[in-house]
């Protein structure tokens, strides 16, 4: 054994080296998955070692393999579920097999040749809790595989799926373009649908070219002359497209933007210094831009668009060119493409002929995402080099529903779109009929939906859309946006414009969050190795206690004769809390000796992101008047895995056992205490966790506005007894995730998820 042990050691070692070797060659994919494959088999003196690749449809096709036919590459296909292969993707897991041919799933492919094997083992590809594909060896003989050859099988997948991760894999004799030039692209889906027309590239103004200025009072003047054009312009928009509710709204904060004082004092500032008006611009664009892509708060990152689309507008202003988009010639079904989008720039074309989006960069909380969805627009993303890889006139079909994009499609894909399309038409009618109805399961559990907000105008939605109120207002986006800190009064107008949009709902204003990603432009300190964890949130404010203390006086007046909903993030202890409702109190006492108006009723809270909580639970739910689960964080923290992190954030899952325990145990806690308690994580916008979290005992989630019809769809399909009896099973099953358990549920009762 030891002699064995010392063989598998110096193995591995040497295998190792050459992947290394390997993955810095240049080299196609093809030929990279020969190599790994035969090192692997000659490595760990196999017989048989297969590399399968996750196609759509479920499909996993024999892409590389080492002692089958070669000739079967490209040829043999199983679909996930079938044989032990399609075992292994079904489960995520690995699996291995002394006798493969007795195993109940085994599946024989005769074009494979492999009648002669008997053991087999093998391990799932996953990257960022996708499933890439399989990678298995095989041998002639019984064969009881060590806990060292799964872990070097699990750790050569591991590099393998890195290197597949944003590759588009074609078999050689399809290779760039298929036969009649069809090509089919991955893609993300932000905006499900379906479309068929033909690629227009959208080309952005180039960068300013004239940096130095002349005269810089005469480069002052046309900055503005261009903030005011850009003004009517957007003033133009919203009075000639007759948008409503939260896509007008979008237009709004633009107008806001262009009149920042601390936005316009930058630009002023920069051309003070020697720059024209075009390059102080382009200045100031790319430090906010810079500033907030460090962010990892997606709705605060999102924001970066409108201000490079703005920047985009001066800068046409400024130069007296007009709109390339206006002028450009389109077909009856165009599908537009770009690097990325403003939703000023996406109403600058003819609507009427756009059928549908792709893009390269985008994410579900994109000001133009949201615009698009009101237009009906398919969008996908994430295709590198997009308008590279597609040309100006190519035909094309767009399935945003599954994320891929066909080039030259053939009349069988046309025939299934147009059969799909039909089926999403009912789905969007479904989400429209139920906007008006509550949220109630089928055993009649009724469930307060909530939104998400960052600015007052998220708070305007369609007028028939029923949400209770805000369950998370996030206060530090105007901090951020400003050259200064805000004063009281400034805050003040803030938060009353929030409530009077509110229209007498609930609004939890959460203080602020600021520190790790979140760097206020004229609030230095020095940077630190884990700021995730480190001086943040409630540990800055607290120990900058008139930055807290303003806030709340500003919430106090905002709230004059309504009631008012404070709550405190990254509470990592009781006495943390305490101090900080103590500084709440003070600050309330202080309105009452000015004789100010008060609030009607001021109850405060907290977040729970912070694990050491779920142990202090007794004392803390004692102190508050309701609890908000922060599931991004608690899971980061729980996990020990930085979600911004692209290296590990496949990691964990939020639909692992352990996340799911621990949610369930400050439910019960908060239940037994009457204490309300809700989510508002990124869990409570999906269907499938927010079905999960129902099942849990939640009865109240917030999410961003778009994800309301989905979520609620799923909770009315939902019977809350029947699944919330399945979760507590599925929780004492040793396993990474219960996703593919829970999917299955949801298909089998009918949930769409």
């Amino acid at each position: 054994m030891k002699h064995k042990a010392l063989h598998e050691m110096i193995s591995a070692r040497y295998l190792m080296r050459e992947l290394r070797r390997l993955m810095a060659r240049d080299m196609s994919i093809q030929a990279r998955l020969d190599r790994i494959v035969s090192l692997l088999a000659e490595s760990l003196n196999v017989d048989v070692c297969s590399c399968y690749i996750l196609r759509p449809g479920d499909l996993l096709e024999l892409y590389a393999t080492y002692g089958l036919d070669k000739n079967a590459r490209h040829e043999t296909f199983l679909r996930v579920g079938e044989g032990l292969v399609g075992e292994i993707a079904l489960q995520r897991k690995p699996l291995f097999s002394e006798d493969a041919w007795a195993h109940p799933s085994f599946v024989y492919k005769p074009e494979t040749n492999e009648k002669a094997f008997k053991s087999l083992a093998g391990v799932p590809l996953i990257r960022s809790n996708r499933l890439l594909g399989v990678l298995v060896i095989q041998t002639k003989k019984k064969q009881t595989y060590t806990s060292e050859t799964i872990e070097l099988l699990e750790t050569v997948a591991m590099v393998v799926a890195e290197m597949l991760t944003g590759q588009h894999l074609t078999a050689p004799e399809r290779e760039n373009v298929a036969p009649m030039g069809r090509q089919k692209l991955d893609a993300v889906s932000l905006i499900e649908g379906f479309a068929i027309g033909t690629i227009a590239i959208h080309k952005r103004m180039s960068q300013a070219v004239n940096l130095l200025a002349k005269d810089s009072q005469q480069e002052i003047q046309r900055l503005h002359a261009a903030l005011e054009t850009v003004e009517q312009e957007i003033n133009k928009i919203l009075a000639t497209s007759h948008m409503t509710g939260e896509q007008s709204a979008i237009f709004d904060t633009y107008l806001m933007f262009l009149k920042d004082k601390g936005w316009i004092l930058k630009m002023t500032k920069a051309i003070e210094a020697g720059l024209t008006a075009e390059a102080a611009v382009q200045k100031v664009g790319e430090e906010i831009a810079e500033r907030m892509q460090m962010m990892t708060d997606p709705y605060i990152k999102e924001r970066v668009h409108d201000f490079n689309d703005l920047g985009a507008r001066v800068l046409k202003h400024l130069r007296g060119k007009p709109s390339a988009s206006k002028n450009k010639k389109m077909l009856k079904n165009t599908i537009l493409v770009a690097k990325t989008l403003g939703p000023a720039e996406l109403l600058d074309y003819d609507l009427s002929k756009i059928k549908g989006l792709i893009l390269e960069e985008g994410s579900q909380t994109m000001h133009m995402v949201i615009v698009a969805r009101s237009l009906n627009l398919p969008l996908v993303c994430g295709i590198k080099n997009v308008c590279s890889v597609l040309a100006e006139g190519d035909y094309v079909a767009l399935d945003a529903t599954a994320g891929i994009v066909y080039v030259n499609p053939s009349d069988e894909t046309l025939d299934d779109l147009n059969t799909r399309t039909a089926t999403r038409r009912k789905l969007e009618a479904k989400y429209h009929q139920i906007a008006s109805l509550p949220a109630e399961t089928v055993d009649g559990v009724e469930i307060s939906l909530n939104i998400n907000a960052g600015l007052s105008n998220d708070l305007t939605l369609p007028e028939n859309t029923l949400f209770h109120g805000v369950g998370l207002y996030r206060t530090e986006l105007p901090f951020m946006l400003s050259d200064t800190l805000p004063d009281v009064r400034m805050q003040e107008n803030i938060y009353r414009r929030v409530l009077i949009k509110a229209k007498g709902r609930p609004v939890v204003f959460r203080t602020l969050d600021i520190g790790s990603d979140k760097v206020l432009p004229y609030f230095h300190h020095k940077g630190e190795e884990n700021p995730a964890m480190g001086w943040r949130s409630i540990r800055m404010t607290l120990d900058r206690r008139a930055l807290l203390r303003n806030q709340l006086r500003a919430l106090i007046h905002a709230a004059a004769d309504r009631e008012l909903f404070v709550m405190f993030p990254m509470i990592s202890s009781v006495d943390e809390f305490l101090e900080a409702k103590a500084t709440l109190n003070i600050e309330l006492e202080r309105a009452r000796l000015q004789q100010a108006h008060m609030p009607q009723k001021v109850k405060v809270g907290t977040m729970i992101e912070v694990p050491s909580l779920i142990f202090s639970l007794d004392r803390l739910l004692r102190e508050v008047d309701f609890v908000s689960i922060g599931t991004n964080d608690l899971a980061q923290f729980l996990f020990a895995a930085d979600r911004g992190n692209p290296n590990i954030w496949n990691r964990y899952d939020n639909l692992s056992p352990a996340l799911l325990k621990a949610l369930r145990i400050i439910v019960h806690r908060c239940q037994e205490a009457h204490i309300p308690c809700s989510v508002c994580g990124e869990m409570a916008g999906r269907p499938l966790e927010a079905m999960t979290l129902v099942a849990l005992g939640f009865t109240s989630l917030s999410m961003n506005p778009t994800a309301l019809g989905p979520v609620k769809s799923a909770i009315r399909a939902m019977n809350y007894q029947q699944l919330s009896d399945y979760l507590e099973k599925q929780l004492s099953v040793s396993s990474r995730s219960l996703r593919d358990r829970l999917i299955s549920y949801a298909r089998d009762h009918g949930i769409l998820i």
